[in-house]
This record gives C-alpha cells, structure tokens and sequence, in this order.
C-alpha cells in the first residue's frame, strides 16, 4: 500500500487530476482559458525556479571548486547579487522565485504570484508582454484552494519528470483536454487526441518505417479522364 502511495506523487497525471478537481469545485475559478492559464502559468514559475536553484547550486559548486566561499560576502556580493548563468538560466528576483512563491502564507498567495509575474515581465525584455496581468489577483481563489493548487504543482519537478520532454506542453494538452468538454464551440476549443496528432506528424514527416499511399480505383479513373481531357487539348 505504501508503494502504491508513492507512486502516485510522483504521478504528473495524478498531480494534475487533482490540481483538475481544486479548479472546478473552486468558486471564481472562471472559464476553461482562465483555468488553464493559471495552470501553466504555475508550472512555468514551478519551472524557471526550478532552474535557477539548480544554477545557484551549480555556480556554489564552481566556487568551491577555485577555492573560493560562497557564503563570504564579498564573494556572495559579486557574484550572486546579480548572478549570469551561462546556460541561459534567468536571474531572478526575489519575490519570482519559486523558494519565496512556496513559503507565501495562503491569504497572500493570489497578490505574490501576480507580483512575481509582473517582477519577471518588468525585468526581461524577452518576456515582457508574455503574461496576463493579473492572472491569479482577478480571479482571487480562496486561499485554501489557490495554496492546495500551488502545493500540488511544487510536486511537478524535472528531476522526477525528466523523461518528460515537454512538460508545460503536456501540462497544456492534459487541461485541454479535461476542461474542453465544458467550453462552448463559441470558445474555439477543440482537442485532438494525442495519438492522432502522432499519427499525423509521422505521417507528414517519417523517419522511419514505409509509408503506404492507399489510391481508391474511383480516383484512377478520375485521373485518367483529366489525362484524357489534357491529352485532347
């Protein structure tokens, strides 16, 4: 029984069945969009902080490794004050980091996300305009629904998901794929399931394997009239 336990938190399925259950039971939860905006929008800052405790580890590891002591602070000063990360990995200010989202009392959780938005959007001109102001602040979840929602998605990590090339599109298609039964054709939403989509990209591009062109006897027939027709004029 206890195993069975453990495999399920490390489920993302499960992790986001429940995150699924939270959002439709929660009031102000608001449309299908709005659903799922909050949920990637969770995952995205569940991932970039991932990555930036993962390079602050790293370069205390370098440090230490020349000798030098990252806790001194001179050197903490000069080079984790505005740490550059040669990976691409984003500096990010306190109030958007992960470490700080987690610990947030949950009366204050729906104000701390949307400031760790507009932190991040303010201090990346490659992410300016990328988020909806006010994501979690208009629809103001109550606190215990928006802090079980954020403890689920702190459970979403790619050292236990790293067979997982994609998580935020997994995390996209899934909540698609849940949340789409209830929006209207109004709303434009309309899943294809995942194994189509394989199948249609295997198809248009294959890599391996054959690939066989079924041609109906109708359309030979139709084909040999327009050679016909091209042949007589």
């Amino acid at each position: 029984m206890a195993k069975k336990k453990a495999e399920e938190k490390i489920n993302i399925d499960s992790i986001l069945f429940k995150c699924r259950d939270i959002l439709r039971a929660a009031r102000n939860s608001g449309s299908f969009f709005e659903k799922r905006d909050m949920m990637l929008t969770l995952v995205f800052l569940r991932f970039i902080g991932e990555k930036f405790e993962d390079g602050v580890a790293k370069l205390r590891e370098d440090l230490i490794a020349q000798g030098l002591d990252p806790d001194d602070e001179e050197i903490f000063a000069a080079f984790f004050d505005d740490a550059t990360f040669t990976d691409g990995t984003y500096n990010l200010p306190i109030e958007a980091r992960w470490s700080t989202i987690i610990n947030t009392p949950a009366p204050q959780l729906n104000v701390a996300l949307d400031t760790a938005l507009h932190s991040i959007a303010t201090s990346s001109n490659q992410l300016r305009g990328c988020f909806v102001e006010g994501t979690f602040t208009t629809r103001n979840l109550a606190a215990n629904d928006i802090k079980k929602i954020v403890d689920e998605v702190n459970k979403i990590s790619h050292k236990a998901f790293g067979e997982e090339k994609d998580l935020i599109g997994r995390v996209y298609e899934y909540f698609l794929k849940e949340f789409a039964v209830n929006a209207t054709k109004e709303e434009g939403e309309f899943y294809t399931p995942h194994d189509i989509v394989q199948l249609i990209a295997t198809m248009i591009e294959p890599f391996d394997g054959t690939l066989y062109e079924i041609i109906l006897p109708s359309l030979i027939q139709e084909a040999g009239k327009i050679k016909k027709c091209a042949l007589a004029v």
